[in-house]
């Protein structure tokens, strides 16, 4: 079972790059000087938080194999399609979410917060015209 999950803004030409191994994956690790925009880690949350994330990229998310563990990304445009999906998302909206898990492994507040951090995260990528990587770790 894995730790958490990790989100990472990054450009079109970073993201093909790690896709065909040509960007080592020291990259996600700061490894390198050659590094994400940005990143966002969460812990114990994270099936939850994807688990709702995955609602709002469904038809604008790919998953690879090719970077470990598990992984999902977007590219930069359908970053621009995603990130105004994240506007309706209120209080309101994620506690109707969290009753919709039903499961839940973490508070609603806890859940409500990175809820919040990642809509802004899927902002930020799409003024920026960045790609936004998910990945299992």
């Amino acid at each position: 079972m894995s730790l958490g999950g990790a989100f990472y803004i990054l450009s079109d030409d970073q993201l093909e790059r790690l896709l065909d191994g040509s960007l080592s994956l020291s990259f996600l690790y700061n490894e390198l000087d050659e590094k994400p925009r940005e990143a966002y880690s969460v812990e114990r949350a994270w099936l939850d938080v994807i688990r709702i994330v995955e609602d709002f990229t469904e038809d604008f998310a790919e998953q690879t194999n090719e970077i470990p563990e598990m992984s999902q990304y977007s590219w930069a445009t359908d970053v621009k399609e995603i990130a105004p999906l994240f506007v309706r998302l209120n209080d309101d909206e994620v506690e109707s979410y969290y009753n919709w898990l039903d499961d839940a492994s973490t508070e609603l507040a806890e859940l409500s917060h990175h809820m919040k951090n990642i809509a802004s995260l899927y902002q930020r990528a799409a003024q920026q015209g960045d790609a936004v990587l998910f990945r299992v770790t």
